[in-house]
């Protein structure tokens, strides 16, 4: 096969490959060496074409001598020109051969070269293919490059947003820490005034006290002056005129509410006999209860996703709140009673506003199941939540941004906020109670293997800060929040706690509180003393009870239990009268409208 290519064309084939690939110059060496082949391969051609023209004269030359030596021999030419032809004959014979032999050389090399070219032929498209390959990398690699270029001009401007959001923060919490100071300044003042308060109401109490003992001193007198001498005056018979007894139920009366009068913010807690209302409500379980500050309204979340909303006073239900994607854990109402908080096993917490029944926040940040919420006493915009994640967050309810977050050695169960809003306090897997120092990020203190299995639930007192808790060992405790002492366990033959968010309450007065068990029944315990009070149970009912809450109103106490079932627990009427309390006789009449 032969080629043939003109050097200005292969010149032109070099310098587009030089252009192609700038980065090498092993192109120019192939073409070269493909030139000097090309050459050599000509120089072949032309010396075979000489070859072969010297050996059509030799053959012609040849056939002429032979010819002659036929008619020489025919003609009886003598010997010696026969021979001196044969010689001739032979001689270009031989010379032929070597035509032959070299031909053949050359068309050997021809061949070699030939294939020598196909490789560099194949080496030239594999390197094309190559340097193809590089190109389409190269542009896929300025693609990537201006991606990423994009995505850095993105990084950098959120970086920017972030610092200076970072920045506002900063300012905001040192604006907030001398807020604070000045609060911690303002509440010791507060403290001081009310002790002295609490003292001036002491000495008030002792004298109504005095007063009251001599008005009863006086009221039985002048009962057995009237019944000695029925008409001696006027007066003395207008005395008569009334029940025996009555002066003295007069004067109890005045000094039941001279008393409540005084003692306005001591609301008593009233034990339950018997069940208002059992009403089924959450299918699958009802997990959590909680009330709002007044104690008008009432909130439960259970295994149905559902948010429940109740009126206190009759057990009536009176809304739902929708939303959630998987079983709500806990609720909790904000302190200006404007919004409801609802942790949830899909990670997440959901805020709601009540007046509109709208969700306004959907607060994540957790890893796993979000286990407890709880909103602070004083500021409607500050909660804190904890999951199995063992995290606490702290929340700007504002804003919907997570402000902190404490890490911990233990999931945690429960957590709840101190009145002044700067501490938690958590119950946790391990057993132990911790408190935290929000303002500091920090573990403040640690009650260590207060419960001997993981604490269920968490409850702390408004007025002494006392923290109630409840614990797999069956045992419900109370430890004061300053000295770290913890009282003596509660605990009743029969009493189970039912599962791991098994939730215990205080009482108003925090002199009682109420735990479910899982034999279906409701314990109420005597906090002083550890003494059990009273037994709860629904006629028929065997369902875990995993939810117990007290309105701050001191009635109703209400359950709920693993059927989805919630129950108004409340007093009999002769027992809301013997207690004689002004608080008592106003929520015992919003029964009974």
């Amino acid at each position: 096969m032969e080629v043939d290519i003109s050097p200005g064309i292969l010149h032109n084939t070099a310098l587009q490959l030089q252009q192609r690939n700038a980065l090498t110059s092993g192109f120019v060496d192939v073409v070269a060496d493909y030139q000097n082949l090309l050459r050599r391969c000509k120089e072949s051609k032309i010396r075979n074409v000489q070859l072969e023209k010297e050996a059509r004269e030799l053959r012609a030359e040849n056939a002429t001598l032979q010819q002659a030596a036929e008619q020489a021999a025919h003609a009886a030419v003598s010997n010696e020109k026969v021979a001196t032809a044969e010689s001739r004959a032979k001689q270009l014979q031989e010379e032929l051969t070597g035509v032959y032999k070299e031909k053949s050389r050359l068309a050997e090399e021809l061949v070699a070269a030939s294939r020598q070219l196909q490789i560099v032929r194949d080496s030239n498209e594999a390197q094309a293919r190559e340097l193809d390959d590089l190109t389409a990398k190269g542009r896929e690699m300025r693609v990537r490059i201006k991606e990423l270029s994009d995505a850095l001009e993105k990084e950098q401007a959120a970086t920017g947003l972030a610092t200076a959001e970072l920045q506002a923060r900063l300012e905001e919490k040192e604006a907030a820490e001398k807020k604070a100071a000045k609060l911690e300044n303002e509440q010791a003042e507060l403290s001081k005034r009310l002790v002295d308060l609490k003292m001036s109401e002491i000495e008030r109490m002792n004298e109504v006290n005095k007063m009251c003992e001599e008005m009863m001193t006086n009221a039985r007198n002048m009962e057995r002056a009237a019944a000695a001498s029925a008409a001696s005056s006027s007066q003395v018979g207008r005395f008569h005129s009334l029940p025996a007894g009555s002066l003295t139920g007069m004067v109890n009366g005045i000094m039941a509410k001279t008393k409540g009068a005084l003692m306005h913010g001591a609301i008593e807690s009233l034990i339950p006999d018997v069940p208002l209302r059992s009403v089924p409500s959450h299918d699958g379980g009802c997990y959590t209860l909680a009330f709002d500050r007044s104690g008008q309204r009432m909130a439960s979340g259970g295994a149905d996703k559902v948010v429940r909303l109740w009126d206190a006073c009759s057990g009536h239900q009176t809304g739902t709140l929708l939303g959630m994607t998987e079983s709500v854990t806990e609720v909790a109402f904000t302190c200006d009673q404007k919004h409801l908080l609802a942790a949830g096993a899909d990670k997440a917490v959901r805020m709601w506003d009540l007046s509109s029944g709208r969700m306004r926040h959907t607060l994540t940040g957790h890893t796993q199941k979000v286990c407890s919420v709880d909103c602070s006493p004083l500021e409607p915009n500050r909660a804190v939540t904890a999951g199995s994640d063992r995290c606490i967050k702290v929340w700007d309810l504002g804003r919907g941004f997570c402000t902190s977050t404490l890490f911990c050695l233990s999931s945690v169960n429960s957590v709840r906020l101190t009145m002044d809003g700067f501490a938690a306090v958590s119950g946790h897997f391990d057993g132990a109670l911790r408190f935290w120092d929000l303002r500091s990020g920090k573990l403040a203190n640690e009650v260590a293997g207060l419960h001997t299995q993981q604490i269920t639930s968490v409850s702390i007192g408004l007025r002494t800060g006392a923290v109630l808790t409840c614990g797999k060992d069956n045992v419900v405790k109370v430890t004061d929040a300053r000295s770290f002492q913890v009282q003596p366990a509660m605990s009743a033959p029969g009493f189970t706690v039912g599962g791991v968010w098994s939730k215990a309450c205080l009482g108003p007065d925090e002199k009682h509180c109420a735990a479910g068990s899982s034999t279906g029944a409701v314990f109420v315990w005597g906090t002083e003393r550890g003494n059990l009070v009273k037994t709860l149970k629904e006629q028929g009912s065997a369902q875990i009870v995993q939810a117990a809450c007290w309105s701050p109103q001191g009635t109703p106490l209400v359950s709920a239990n693993k059927d989805g079932a919630v129950t108004f627990w409340q007093p009999t009427p002769e027992e809301v009268s013997h207690q004689g309390h002004p608080g008592h006789h106003l929520h015992g009449s919003r029964h009974t409208h």
